[in-house]
C-alpha cells in the first residue's frame, strides 16, 4: 500500500521502494500532501548517483553453494566439490569477485588437470557452482558454458568371477563382514544404501527390504522396496536375533551407530582370499575389488547366465535409464548374437579367383 491514514494519529503516511530499499514519510494532514511529499522524495533520490554495487567474492558464493550441497548430496560428492573450489581459487591467486572470473580463468585451471576424466569432473563441479551463482543473480552468464567436455575413454571395469566372489565370502568374518557381502549381492545395492539400512526397512513378513537412494535428480532420498529371497531372509534374520540395538542393521560396535563407510574392508578380504601369506595391506599387490564390483557381478550373472532381461535387471539395479544398466551387464545381448549369426554364410560364395589361388586351388 503506497498511502494510508494512521487510525491512531489521524495523519497520512506514504511508503515506496527505490533501488531495492524502502522509504517513507508521515505526518501529512491530507492524502494529497502525502502524494506530493512522496514524489518530491522520489525525485530527490533519483537525482542522487546510484551507489556502486560491490560484487560478491567467489568464496562467499562457493560456501553458499556448499551449504546447499551438504544437504543435497552424499558426503563424498560434497567433499569432492569443496576440494575443486579450493584448488580453483588457489589457481586464481586467491579470492576475487565472482563477476571478475571469466571462461579464460576456468579454462586455464582445467587445463592443469592431470587427465581428461579429471578435467571433466572439475568442469562439472564448476558448472554447477556458476549455475547456482547465476540463479542467485550473482552473475549474468555462466563462464563454464563456453568450455566443452574433453573426450574420455573410461577404463575397463574389472569384475570378479564367481569363484573369486565365493573366495571373498569364505574368508569374511561371519559376524558382520559376510552378512554385508551377502546383503549387497542379494539386493544388488550400493554399499552406502546397505550401511543406511535400519530394522524399520526390513519386513520379514512381506519379505521386502526398503533401500533408500539419492542417486536421482534433485538429490532427495527415495524409497525402493526390494524383494527378499530365502538366503537374504536367513542372513538378516540371524542379524536381527543378535542385534544390540533397535535401529541400525549394520552396527559399528565402536561407535554404537551405523558404519558410514568401510574403506579397507574389501582390500583386506582380497588379501586374505588371494594372497593369505601377505600380512600387510600396503604390501598386497593382488586383485582388488570394491563393493561396487559386487553389484556389477550380480547384475552380469543374472543377465548372462540366468538370462534375465535387461528390463528386469534394470528394475533390480533401480536405474531410470536402460543405458545405465547396459553398462553394468558387461555382456552381449542375445539379440546382438542372433543378428551377427544371421550373417553367417551370406558371403561365403562371393569368392574371387584371387581367393581360390590363395587357397591353393
Amino acid at each position: 500500500m503506497g498511502f494510508y491514514r494512521d487510525p491512531k494519529r489521524k495523519d497520512w503516511v506514504y511508503r515506496f521502494q527505490f533501488r531495492g530499499n524502502q522509504y517513507g514519510g508521515r505526518g501529512y494532514k491530507t492524502k494529497g500532501a502525502a502524494v506530493t511529499a512522496r514524489e518530491d522524495h522520489r525525485k530527490k533520490l533519483n537525482a542522487e548517483p546510484a551507489p556502486e554495487k560491490t560484487a560478491t567474492a567467489f568464496s562467499v558464493v562457493a560456501n553458499e553453494y556448499l551449504d546447499e550441497a551438504n544437504r543435497r548430496f552424499a558426503k563424498k560428492t560434497y567433499q569432492g566439490k569443496g576440494y575443486c573450489y579450493r584448488i580453483f581459487m588457489e589457481s586464481l591467486g586467491g579470492d576475487r569477485p565472482i563477476t571478475d572470473i571469466s571462461s579464460v580463468d576456468v579454462d586455464r585451471f582445467l587445463k592443469t588437470r592431470p587427465s581428461n576424466n579429471n578435467f571433466n569432473v572439475h568442469r562439472k563441479d564448476l558448472l554447477a557452482l556458476f549455475h547456482f551463482a547465476r540463479k542467485r543473480k550473482y552473475i549474468m552468464e555462466n563462464p563454464v558454458n563456453d568450455i566443452d567436455k574433453m573426450p574420455h575413454t573410461p577404463g575397463r571395469k574389472v569384475i570378479p568371477t564367481e569363484e573369486q566372489v565365493i573366495a571373498l565370502i569364505l574368508v569374511a568374518d561371519p559376524v558382520d563382514e559376510k552378512p554385508l557381502l551377502l546383503t549387497i549381492l542379494h539386493t544388488l545395492a550400493r554399499v552406502d544404501e546397505i550401511l543406511r539400512l535400519t530394522w524399520e526397512d526390513i519386513n520379514f513378513e512381506r519379505k521386502t527390504v526398503t533401500l533408500w537412494t539419492r542417486k536421482r535428480k534433485g538429490g532427495a532420498y527415495e524409497a525402493d522396496p526390494m524383494p527378499m529371497n530365502k538366503d537374504l531372509h536367513g542372513t538378516l534374520k540371524a542379524l536381527f536375533k543378535k542385534r544390540e540395538q533397535t535401529t541400525w542393521v549394520f552396527l559399528n560396535p565402536k561407535t554404537m551407530t551405523r558404519y558410514t563407510r568401510r574403506p579397507k574392508l574389501m582390500k583386506g578380504l582380497c588379501m586374505r582370499a588371494f594372497d593369505p601369506a601377505c600380512k600387510k595391506l600396503a604390501d598386497y599387490t593382488g586383485p582388488v575389488f570394491g563393493f561396487h564390483a559386487l553389484r556389477h557381478f550380480a547384475a552380469s550373472l543374472l543377465a548372462d547366465r540366468e538370462k534375465f532381461s535387461t528390463k528386469t535387471v534394470q528394475k533390480l539395479l533401480r536405474h531410470k535409464e536402460s543405458r545405465t544398466t547396459e553398462i553394468y551387464l558387461h555382456t552381449l545381448g542375445d539379440g546382438m548374437r542372433e543378428a551377427a549369426a544371421t550373417l553367417e554364410g551370406k558371403f561365403t560364395m562371393a569368392k574371387t579367383k584371387q581367393d581360390d589361388a590363395a587357397e591353393g586351388r
